[in-house]
């Protein structure tokens, strides 16, 4: 189940002046819209509400270098994850790169290899198409492009 936000600096005074008036728990919690769970674990320690470090894994992308990972995506979208890691700068794994882009939207697809196209064959496919210009259908009818 998520977190609900924490309680706002406006919350929180008027928790505390509903509470010098005497109020209930449960009557604070209707008045102000949130949990009585939430009012009463803050009316046991007003001032460390809200200071506990949250426990688990750091996460390895910040929100800044999100940004920069999915900039760069965007400029080019046939670089790798590990061009993606040099370019930004990145201190994680390619991998790590490709899981948080697939987790924001981004479909990785590889790019079909095909040779560039040159002048020289640019100029071969005009060359071919100005010769069979005017040809012949299998029937025998004309056509003309």
């Amino acid at each position: 189940m998520a977190k609900a936000k924490k309680l706002t600096v406006f919350e929180r005074g008027r928790i505390v002046e509903l509470h010098k008036q005497g109020l209930s728990q449960r009557a604070i919690a209707a008045e102000v819209g949130r949990s009585k769970k939430v009012i009463l674990h803050f009316s046991k320690d007003p001032q460390g509400y809200g200071t506990k470090k949250s426990s688990g894994r750091p996460k390895k992308i910040s929100p800044a270098l999100s940004r920069r990972i999915r900039m760069a995506v965007r400029q080019d979208t046939g670089r790798s994850s590990s061009q993606i890691k040099a370019i930004t700068g990145a201190d994680c794994s390619p991998i790590t790169i490709r899981r948080h882009l697939r987790r924001k939207g981004f479909k990785n697809k590889k790019r079909l290899q095909r040779p560039r196209l040159l002048q020289r064959h640019k100029i071969a496919r005009l060359d071919f198409a100005r010769s069979t210009k005017h040809g012949t259908f299998k029937g025998g009818r004309k056509f003309i492009l």
